[in-house]
């Protein structure tokens, strides 16, 4: 029993005419009919009366099977060309400047282990610039920490983070627990629409005070520039637990962690719900945060 036997015999069952079933599938009448016999001596059972071209008992169940049997079979046949091919889809994603430098590569490469034909297409900005690629349908989905308004765009959590204060490799390891330990430095701060300087200034109001009443050294687009600078000795800063190790390397100073955590999210606009590339995507980053939480 082949796929081209059940295709002929659906439908023929279908039709139930030989030659409308022979003009559909292009063939002709007397392939029809051979396919036919060939399927009906393999199962050991007549499934079409030749007058009517009605099923028979045995045909109805027969006819069952064979329209699930050959769906599944063309799903397959249809993976497994997806598994084959090479960048024949395109995912666009946009990052905010955290994620997309400390874990939106693990992702990526988990997306690209599952689906090595999807070619990804990388946007870094910070958080509102992202969201506004997305609600202007320029990307198809995100990973940002701040969380969006807009009922265009769906948002997943995926990730709580926690922020510390760090300080130049000269400043002792005294902890801050008060807005008034930071009050005598001075800060290399992130540009306001990241979400980090959001995620500081809600931290910072928990202790009655805010990001504008600490002395400014620098102000830097990304996490990168300010350990720079901050291990250059410019200023202290605040950067996300996941780039930690990489300051504790710069030999800047842990200072301790301000009293909030943050949630990073999966942003994906409601017209690319349905796309299976950002189906894996969504995917891929459940298993990082799986692998990333037994690290």
């Amino acid at each position: 029993m082949n796929e081209k036997q059940l295709e002929v015999f659906a439908e023929l069952a279908a039709w139930r005419s030989f030659s409308k079933t022979a003009h559909k599938l292009g063939i002709s009448q007397s392939t029809v009919t051979k396919q036919l016999k060939s399927l009906e001596q393999e199962l050991g059972s007549r499934l079409i009366n030749r007058q009517t071209a009605a099923l028979t008992e045995e045909g109805e169940l027969v006819y069952e099977k064979a329209i699930e049997w050959l769906k599944e079979w063309r799903d397959l046949r249809k993976l497994c060309q997806k598994r084959g091919e090479k960048y024949t889809q395109t995912l666009r994603i946009g990052a905010s400047t955290t994620p997309g430098t400390y874990f939106l590569p693990s992702i990526c490469k988990e997306c690209h282990n599952q689906f090595p034909h999807l070619r990804l297409n990388l946007y870094i900005d910070d958080s509102n610039n992202v969201l506004t690629l997305l609600s202007e349908n320029k990307i198809d989905i995100a990973v940002v920490g701040t969380k969006s308004s807009s009922a265009t765009i769906d948002m997943y959590p995926l990730w709580k983070d926690r922020l510390a204060v760090i300080g130049p490799p000269e400043a002792d390891d005294d902890p801050v627990t008060h807005f008034s330990d930071l009050q005598s430095f001075s800060f290399v701060k992130r540009k306001q629409g990241s979400g980090t300087y959001q995620a500081v200034e809600i931290a910072l109001s928990s202790w009655r005070g805010s990001l504008p009443e600490l002395e400014t050294a620098a102000v830097v687009p990304n996490t990168e520039s300010l350990l720079s600078l901050v291990e250059a000795g410019i200023g202290y800063g605040f950067i996300s637990e996941l780039a930690l190790p990489s300051a504790k390397a710069r030999g800047c100073v842990f200072k301790g962690f301000l009293p909030y955590n943050r949630d990073f999210y999966i942003a994906c606009s409601k017209s690319a719900q349905e796309m299976e590339t950002a189906a894996a995507f969504k995917n891929a980053a459940e298993i990082w945060k799986t692998v990333y939480r037994k690290t």
